[in-house]
């Protein structure tokens, strides 16, 4: 980690739109396909209300997240009633929301269920399940067993019917305190998310900004999206690029 990413001179109140909009670009660059970024990003978010890994381990940890796949994951019906699951060596974030739609299914239907997980990365982080559940009217106790196995560290998730939510502040109060206070984050720790997240746009150039937004700058000068007596778009940005920063 970079001596900008551990500068506590000043906290940052992050609102959820920005760490929505760096986590997601983030996992972009991490190859997640765009389908998924949505519930991972959720996830990262919980992590952070819960105190758990949050927003650094996303920072320092984040190419971990490229490790393994969801093809990699097995899901076994147990006789007991229980599934197993083996990550395949994936990480818990990308783990969790198929986990939860698998724990949800067979609580929904049978009034409990219980997923007996390993085979992950960053087993503890399934506690962010407690959060997530609750959005679904979920309950969920997570446990890890101190029992070594061959097999490395696993966890047992217990899922059971609670309340269905009526509002946010049943939904995700987390994430309902978030919205009114924002995120208290490390400045260095931020500009440095920040900076990573910008690996997802392309280079600042004349030629990019020629192609930003809804109109196209043809080479003879004439727009092509909007009738020009509508457009107000200010020409002169594009005749010089004032630094390397990128752009959407």
């Amino acid at each position: 980690m970079n001596r900008q990413a551990s500068d506590p001179a000043r906290v940052f109140d992050v609102s959820v739109r920005e760490a929505r909009m760096c986590i997601d670009r983030i996992l972009l660059v991490c190859r997640l396909p765009p389908g998924y970024v949505h519930g991972v990003r959720e996830v990262v978010l919980l992590s952070q209300s819960m105190g758990l890994g949050g927003f650094r381990a996303l920072y320092e940890g984040h190419e971990r997240l490229r490790e393994g796949w969801l093809d990699r994951v097995s899901v076994v019906d147990a006789g007991d009633g229980a599934l197993v699951v083996d990550g395949g060596g994936i990480h818990a974030w990308v783990l969790l929301p198929t986990l939860m739609d698998l724990g949800v299914e067979r609580a929904r239907s049978a009034g409990r269920a219980t997923l007996r997980v390993s085979g992950v990365q960053d087993l503890h982080e399934l506690h962010v399940m407690a959060g997530l559940g609750r959005r679904y009217g979920i309950g969920a106790e997570v446990s890890q067993p101190d029992e070594a196995t061959g097999q490395g560290p696993k966890a047992v998730v217990t899922l059971f019917n609670t309340a269905r939510p009526l509002g946010i502040d049943e939904w995700d109060p987390l994430l309902a305190q978030a919205i009114r206070r924002g995120y208290p984050v490390d400045g260095g720790l931020w500009r440095a998310i920040h900076a990573l997240s910008n690996e997802a746009l392309a280079p600042d150039s004349v030629v990019s900004r020629r192609h930003a937004g809804p109109v196209i700058l043809r080479d003879d000068g004439t727009l092509q999206g909007r009738p020009p007596a509508d457009d107000d778009m200010d020409l002169n940005m594009l005749r010089h690029v004032p630094s390397s920063q990128g752009c959407a």
